[in-house]
């Protein structure tokens, strides 16, 4: 078949199935658009089938299973968690009334998009209007190529039935970090080789020595100012998480007159390259995070349904599901308090007390604008703060409001305290 042969009208053609891609169309069918979503693997994309979902599965199992070499059970345990998931995304879309094509698409023209549903059988769209959210590819080493079996990006690991004797891993990100610790507890020797001068380096300083001493409390080598490509050798196995770049190979985006910078798309507030063109998740310019795919979603989802929406985020956190749990959000210098987890309850009785919230804020308004957790849940206790820095709340704000007790929620209330001058629980600023 060629360009000019028999094709289909549609509305809304979304590439791409993602949390950007997912949720961009129910929210587009929603707002009374008809929607059409192709995608060519299982909806979910990389985060619910191959990294999120699977990675986070590995920490608590690895948590909950210390010296448990034999991952059979993690893989059974992980395949029907997100069957389960992509089971319900897909139940979703077709509730919302969303039309889902199998198959890798590319375009033809400035509004044709060709979609190949099996070995020898295509199909063309025209669309009125189109969302790119197919997402980005792990970036190998420089001279070591990912092979599939020893040398291997993050999802290939997540799929390994046995744990390595010894496994170099070479990165400095959170999932860098969190591959180590968990094949660290399931009795893996693992190095952890950055040519960082510290692990987690975009993240606030505290939170990187943190992660640093969680991990070499569990006996992994961390190698930091080094060069990545000497431990290759060295061990069984290898994991290189070095980055991502926009998975855009095949689109064939010059027969649409798209363009896309190495870092991915740059679009505007409403996620839009053009009138009718969008791009969402990250296959954008900014972190790749399942979360701000999702914002980027229901954002121009609303766009496509006519309304005033716009990508209006001034705080996206980030986790780590490392030893403890790591978690921040906004600013990460100005002046600051730091409260100790000694000083709570709650983490006297779990025995985690090595933690700590730290805030940060303005000193002459008092507003609140960076919040970093070194703590047991901190990937939970985030979204307090993540909300308080959205909504400009203060250190008042937040010291004036009642927290559950015994529970480790209660390090906001107390680092707000500490950072207003008057702790109860500490006996002076710590800073």
């Amino acid at each position: 078949m060629v360009a000019g042969d028999k094709s289909d009208p549609v509305d809304v053609l979304i590439l791409g199935g993602g949390p950007a891609g997912y949720v961009c169309a129910i929210r587009a069918a929603q707002n009374g658009r008809q929607v059409t979503l192709v995608e060519r693997g299982r909806v979910g994309g990389v985060c619910l089938n191959e990294g999120c979902i699977p990675s986070k599965h590995l920490a608590l199992f690895a948590a909950a299973h210390p010296g448990c070499r034999d991952l059979a059970e993690f893989q059974t345990s992980r395949t029907a968690a997100v069957d389960k998931l992509v089971g319900g995304v897909s139940s979703l879309l077709k509730a919302a009334g969303v039309a889902i094509i199998q198959g890798s698409a590319w375009f033809v023209g400035q509004t044709r998009v060709c979609v190949e549903v099996g070995e020898e059988s295509v199909r063309y769209f025209d669309f009125k209007d189109v969302v790119i959210a197919t997402g980005s590819l792990a970036l190998p080493m420089d001279g070591h190529p990912f092979d599939g079996e020893r040398v291997v990006g993050p999802r290939e690991a997540l799929a390994w039935m046995s744990v390595p004797e010894t496994l170099a891993i070479a990165g400095d990100d959170y999932i860098a970090v969190e591959l180590a610790v968990a094949f660290a507890r399931l009795g893996s020797r693992v190095t952890l080789t950055s040519a960082a001068d510290r692990l987690l380096p975009d993240f606030d300083p505290d939170l990187s020595a943190a992660a640093d001493r969680g991990a070499r409390s569990l006996g992994v080598e961390v190698a930091l100012a080094a060069n990545p490509a000497s431990i290759v050798e060295d061990a069984e196995r290898v994991i290189v998480s070095g980055g991502r770049r926009p998975n855009v190979d095949g689109l064939h985006l010059s027969a649409a007159g798209i363009a896309v910078g190495v870092e991915g798309f740059r679009v505007d507030r409403q996620m839009r390259l053009d009138r009718h063109v969008f791009a969402i998740g990250d296959v954008t310019e900014g972190l790749p995070l399942a979360h701000r795919s999702t914002m980027q979603g229901r954002v121009a989802g609303d766009v496509l349904g006519g309304k005033p929406a716009a990508m209006d985020v001034r705080a996206l956190p980030r986790v780590v599901y490392a030893e403890p749990e790591l978690a921040g959000v906004g600013a990460t210098e100005g002046d600051s308090a730091k409260l100790p987890l000694a000083a709570l309850g709650r983490a006297v009785i779990d025995g985690s007390t090595a933690g700590f919230v730290k805030l940060v804020f303005d000193k002459g308004s008092g507003v609140i604008t960076g919040a970093h957790i070194a703590a047991p849940r901190a990937t939970d206790l985030i979204g307090e703060m993540t909300l308080a820095i959205e909504m400009g709340a203060t250190l008042e704000d937040v010291a004036l409001t009642a927290h559950a007790h015994p529970t480790f929620a209660e390090g906001a209330l107390e680092a707000a305290e500490l950072a207003l001058g008057r702790p109860i629980h500490v006996r002076s600023l710590r800073r």
